[in-house]
């Protein structure tokens, strides 16, 4: 029997030895592919984040030539040259106060787009077809020129988390983020030059400036709780005396032709600002990109301008309280009555007359 069983016990020996070398066989093959397909995940996901740097049918919205390309893909805006926040102490010496009146914010990732596709900001139907992607970037290059123009200037990109269906996405960051994205800081245009935007102060030319030398990047900050017109205006003084330590000298604005006498005649007023030490720079898309002036205008006077005469801090009338509350969906309460205590009476005050300039801090030092 023992003869007999030999050959069985040797069979089933080499027969479990065959099924443990396929086994091992068959992980190896399973490891190398989980290996390569490990490996062509890696370069697909590279080649796409390098699609998103540099991609191609709006190359030159997207940046400039001569640019360098993002440090890493996490960061695909933030270019090798990007300056800090106050590199040099550049934005806390400043004393000229430039503001950019925020209209909207990014909803979607296709930030290159953010000068000519509607898709890509929070627009209302009233908004739509009117050239409102265009204003906006041509109101951040305007601001950026004017900022390149006075290195003794601190710009300011101001407007709040002013849409519940966005999420807590703020005006003024979004401009930021546009900016960089767009590769604006050198002053750069990026709409060709025979097709400019409308505007008594648009400037198409772009000087070919050392970026070396450029810092507007870093006296660039955002004023992330204004709801109104009125608060762009005011909250962008106290983000001022928060970077700076001190009040601006002059203030230069940047909004729609069609705002000029409610930023020039009201806001300034109310605040006791000297328009000898104010300039208003006003931009309109052109009227091929659907925006109407005339109709603009109409609005302009019904819904803003005509309240704010009557209710010039924009404080008691119903429709301007109702833009607040409607623009401020996530409570935010500013705190600039910490950080600008001097400037407390005024963002108390409630009118309807004008506030004396004896309570404002810059009321002696600029009449």
């Amino acid at each position: 029997m023992k003869l007999k069983e030999a050959p069985f016990v040797r069979r089933r020996v080499k027969r479990s030895t065959t099924r443990s070398m396929a086994y091992r066989n068959g992980l190896k093959l399973v490891a190398s592919t989980v290996v390569l397909l490990c490996l062509w995940i890696m370069i697909k996901v590279f080649f796409s984040l390098e699609g998103v740097v540099d991609s191609g049918g709006c190359g030159h919205l997207l940046r400039g030539s001569g640019s360098s390309p993002g440090r890493d893909g996490d960061l695909p805006w933030i270019h090798p040259d990007s300056q800090p926040f106050n590199e040099n102490s550049v934005a806390s010496h400043a004393t000229h106060l430039i503001i950019v009146a925020g209209h909207s914010v990014l909803i979607s990732g296709n930030v290159q787009s953010a000068a000519i596709d509607d898709s890509v900001w929070f627009l209302y139907d009233y908004q739509r077809n009117r050239g409102l992607p265009r204003a906006i970037v041509s109101h951040i290059q305007a601001g950026i020129r004017i900022a390149l123009d006075d290195p003794s200037s601190l710009l300011v990109f101001s407007g709040g988390e002013t849409r519940a269906r966005t999420g807590p996405e703020t005006e003024g960051g979004s401009y930021f983020r546009v900016a960089d994205a767009l590769d604006l800081w050198d002053g750069r245009d990026v709409f060709r030059a025979d097709d400019n935007a409308d505007g008594d102060d648009a400037d198409a030319n772009t000087d070919h400036r050392d970026i070396n030398n450029l810092t507007v990047r870093a006296r660039t900050v955002t004023e992330e709780f204004a709801t109104d017109s009125f608060e762009n205006f005011m909250f962008s003084i106290c983000r001022f005396r928060e970077i700076t330590g001190h009040y601006p000298e002059k203030i230069s604005l940047v909004s729609f032709t069609f705002k000029r006498q409610r930023f020039e005649t009201l806001h300034a007023n109310a605040l006791n600002w000297p328009l000898d030490r104010f300039h208003y720079v006003g931009i309109d898309p052109p009227s091929s990109t659907g925006f109407d002036l005339v109709e603009s205008s109409e609005g302009e006077k019904n819904n803003s301008l005509l309240p704010f005469k009557s209710d010039p801090y924009g404080c008691h009338s119903e429709i301007l309280q109702q833009k607040r509350k409607e623009r401020n969906p996530f409570s935010r309460t500013a705190p600039y009555e910490l950080t600008c205590p001097e400037m407390t009476a005024v963002l108390r005050y409630c009118g309807p007359e004008l506030i004396s300039k004896e309570k404002l801090p810059w009321g002696k030092s600029l009449h």
